[in-house]
């Protein structure tokens, strides 16, 4: 075989062996979550549906939010979903999508009698939200300056509705409008009130930028047809 065919085969060889990923979320339905040893959700079924255009393999794993977002900063060929797209986050990622849209709501208890109307309004109230998480992020953004994050949504809602004077006691819960009324009443907490829609926001799969060239490229190939 001539040394410059041999050299092509093997180029379109390494092409075509895109590197398998590490695709990592949160619990969080109805957009992803873990259904025996299986992951399901509307996010998850569109990310399937792009690694399937792309020819791109992968596992799926669901860990707590704050461990699955810092995995796929810090490992190549892994990325992470449902992603907001914040500007903040811009160049930490290779983004692709949008696999949903997902409400950003605050909710309190029935007895808060504050009107808002804007989430800049809440600034001063103490806001619980999750470590990591994009509403967080866009709460300190619009000036909130006493956010108490816990390592799952799930804990909210008890801070939502335990003693006033509670070290971790909040006044107003940031979390998604599709998952508010269940997670809280998962957690015991029956009658929450929503204050204010805050956001409306696509989600993402983002991706490790040292990911593997090829498979990035099937990504970004499969994205716009």
């Amino acid at each position: 075989m001539k040394p410059y065919l041999a050299a092509a085969m093997l180029g379109i060889a390494a092409q075509a062996a895109a590197a398998p990923l590490q695709i990592v979320t949160e619990h969080n339905p109805p957009f992803n979550f873990a259904e025996g040893k299986e992951v399901q959700g509307s996010a998850t079924q569109a990310v399937r549906a792009l690694l399937a255009k792309a020819g791109v393999e992968a596992s799926f794993s669901v860990l707590a939010w704050d461990e699955a977002y810092g995995q796929a900063q810090k490992a190549a060929n892994t990325c992470v979903y449902s992603t907001a797209r914040l500007d903040s986050r811009e160049k930490l990622f290779k983004w692709y999508g949008p696999v949903g849209t997902d409400v950003w709501a605050l909710y309190s208890l029935p007895s808060f009698d504050k009107d808002l109307a804007t989430a800049r309004d809440a600034r001063f109230f103490r806001i619980g939200g999750v470590k990591s998480d994009a509403k967080v992020d866009f709460m300190r953004d619009e000036g909130a300056s006493s956010i108490r994050e816990a390592e799952k949504d799930s804990d909210n809602p008890g801070r939502l509705a335990g003693p006033r004077d509670a070290p971790d006691a909040i006044d107003l819960w940031v979390t998604s409008q599709h998952t508010a009324r269940v997670v809280a009443a998962a957690a015991g907490v029956k009658e929450i009130r929503e204050v204010l829609v805050v956001q409306r926001q696509d989600l993402f799969l983002a991706c490790n930028p040292r990911t593997d060239k090829a498979t990035l490229d099937r990504l970004d190939a499969a994205s716009k047809r």
